[in-house]
């Protein structure tokens, strides 16, 4: 009863409120509203069976589905943790604060696949200092993966070193399509392999690089290759896809939601070929549904990072998933998720 009755509340909720605001206006109505919650009721949705379990570069998640990069706010990724996800992540953080791009930076899209986003967002953030501070009253309830982007390799380096005691794992971000100090890494890659290497040395934390769907050649060609030289420990693909957007203060954008779905999967199932077993992989676009996400995780991925979904189909997105998926495992007689790929 629990699970139809809050998927039933979220939809009025979303469909008479919150998709009729203006985009800004909704994003802080909702993140409010979040932040207001009581943590303990939130717990009754997550799903604990040790067969949802994944080892995703040798950290234990308890389930698979990730939150993807979004909020920096401990409050809200405490919340996002209490919900069931099997690992949260943190907002990208930059060595100095930063405002963000002017609003309208966020807006609503119809596409074939279903609702997505448009983001310009621009890394708003606080900085490397003041989130540091502020992490340090994050209890770890689910592991953490805290995301930085920086204007060199030797700033990457700065960000993870300082970060990596509070994280269970950490994410270097080279492939935002809304700022161009990260977004042209991806185009770069001597310059990634000198990234890598530097963070590589910085810690023993296990690190994953986020790629870029918008530079496939190079990703095949240099990046991924790079990645494994320098021991990186799992791969993220991808991240939004940029877009001609002129409602937005930037004029472009990333797209978000179900229509990134059939490359993401599609590029999961070729980068297992390429890295077997020696990366993890999350996939991570237009994971909207269980469909899609055993569709993924059949391809290869070890996880499925989401957001647009957590937005769109709302808090009971993880639990949903998770639960669908035990189905799955136990419609074809395996014991645990990992096994999904060996069956398939």
């Amino acid at each position: 009863m629990l699970l139809p009755l809050a998927e039933r509340l979220y939809r009025v909720f979303y469909g008479g409120l919150l998709s009729r605001l203006p985009e800004a206006t909704a994003l802080r109505v909702g993140q409010a509203l979040f932040r207001a919650l009581p943590v303990a009721p939130l717990r009754t949705l997550a799903v604990d069976d040790p067969r949802l379990a994944v080892n995703l570069a040798g950290v234990r998640l308890p389930g698979p589905v990730i939150l993807s990069s979004m909020y920096y706010d401990v409050r809200i990724l405490r919340r996002a943790m209490a919900l069931g996800f099997g690992a949260v992540t943190t907002k990208s953080i930059t060595a100095e604060p930063r405002p963000g791009h002017p609003e309208p930076n966020l807006v609503r899209v119809t596409t074939p696949a279903g609702p997505g986003l448009v983001n310009c967002n621009g890394f708003q953030n606080p900085g490397l200092d003041a989130f540091r501070t502020a992490l340090q009253q994050l209890h770890h309830e689910r592991p953490l993966i805290v995301s930085v982007a920086g204007e060199s390799p030797e700033e990457y380096r700065r960000l993870v070193a300082a970060l990596e005691p509070q994280a269970d794992l950490v994410e270097l971000n080279i492939s935002s399509p809304n700022t161009r100090l990260v977004y042209e890494l991806s185009g770069s890659p001597a310059r990634v392999g000198a990234l890598l290497r530097l963070v590589r040395e910085a810690t023993r934390k296990p690190v994953i690089l986020k790629l870029s769907p918008d530079y496939p050649d190079e990703n095949r060609r240099a990046i991924v290759p790079a990645a494994l030289d320098a021991g990186i420990d799992a791969l993220n693909f991808g991240n939004t896809r940029r877009v001609d957007e002129p409602r937005l203060s930037q004029r472009s954008g990333g797209l978000s939601g179900p229509e990134l779905f059939p490359t993401v999967v599609e590029t999961v199932r070729e980068l297992r070929r390429t890295v077997g077993s020696r990366l993890g992989i999350i996939a991570t676009g237009g994971v909207d549904t269980a469909a899609n996400a055993l569709a993924a995780l059949e391809a290869g991925a070890d996880a499925i990072g989401c957001f647009t979904a957590f937005v769109t189909r709302g808090p009971t997105f993880p639990r949903r998933v998770h639960l669908a998926l035990l189905g799955a495992i136990q419609e074809r007689g395996l014991r645990h998720l990992a096994d999904l790929r060996a069956s398939v």
